[in-house]
């Protein structure tokens, strides 16, 4: 994965693609720069691959969705499906 040097008034975030552009990494930040989730575009071939290792790693709590518990924190991994793409994201469970 490269890094992207990108620039948005409205939010911060890091963003990473691999050289085909066949999966794109954000990182969305807070104000004081710490990471409060993340976003993996993927193109819609690697989805089964995904959800494969999710099963492999994760709990699965519903369709496509998962449980990750890490230092007593609860964090969501959810896959949705684009048309083209899949978007997963990664975030603290509310």
């Amino acid at each position: 994965m490269s890094y992207n040097n990108v620039t948005n008034n409205d939010f911060k975030y890091l963003k990473y693609s691999d050289s085909w552009d066949s999966q794109t990494l954000l990182f969305f930040l807070k104000p004081d720069s710490v990471c409060k989730s993340v976003r993996m575009i993927c193109d819609v071939s690697i989805k089964a691959e995904k959800i494969k290792e999710f099963n492999s790693v994760y709990k699965l709590i519903g369709e496509n969705r998962w449980v990750d518990r890490r230092k007593g924190k609860n964090y969501i991994i959810e896959i949705m499906d684009d048309k083209w793409t899949c978007i997963i994201t990664i975030e603290p469970d509310k």
